[in-house]
């Protein structure tokens, strides 16, 4: 029988995960027949600020709004 490693990495800090979670963003994923799962943000507020999102609108919702680290030398 094979082994499975059940142990998670935290996000990167700079990806919309890991932004999400610093600032106590909720992400809902929705399962779909086909393709990847639907991805709704909501502020700590409860207010959805992104829906059917993907990578790309994420990280221009976090440089927006100022949610990315800074670069590190």
């Amino acid at each position: 029988m094979e082994t499975v490693n059940t142990t998670q990495q935290p996000p990167n800090p700079n990806s919309p995960n890991g932004c999400w979670a610093r600032h106590g963003y909720r992400v809902e994923r929705t399962e779909r027949a086909m393709g990847s799962p639907k991805r709704d943000i909501y502020a700590p507020d409860g207010t959805l600020v992104l829906e059917d999102s993907d990578y790309d609108e994420e990280m221009a919702y976090c440089r927006e709004h100022g949610l990315l680290q800074p670069a590190t030398a």
